[in-house]
């Protein structure tokens, strides 16, 4: 169970308690594919969404690292296409376009 995320309570709300959501993950036997149902719609997510992905310098060199490796694993190339869903602000994808694999970002 989680609340949602890049929530900001006021104080006022404070001793309101906070709605938390299942985090149950599904997975594709096929492709992969992972997911989480949708509880909540992404507008009432992401308005007020401070976070950005870039600005930790150990998770973009963890990324680097990710991308180096999922290039080699799969062989991946300018034929090839990577689609990074709620890409956030494209910090991942940067290193496959560094590489010349095409990218697809998808923001909520």
């Amino acid at each position: 169970m989680s609340p949602l995320c890049e929530t900001y309570p006021s104080s006022a709300d404070l001793n309101h308690g906070e709605v938390y959501y299942p985090l149950h993950v599904y997975v594709c036997d096929e492709c992969f594919l992972v997911q989480l149902e949708e509880y909540e719609k992404a507008e009432n997510i992401f308005s007020d969404y401070a976070y950005f992905s870039s600005f930790s310098d150990s998770w973009l060199k963890h990324s680097e690292k990710y991308c180096n490796m999922m290039t080699t694993r799969f062989g991946l190339n300018a034929r090839s296409l990577v689609v990074e869903v709620a890409s956030n602000d494209g910090y991942l994808l940067q290193y496959f376009v560094r590489e010349g694999v095409p990218v697809l970002p998808s923001w909520p």
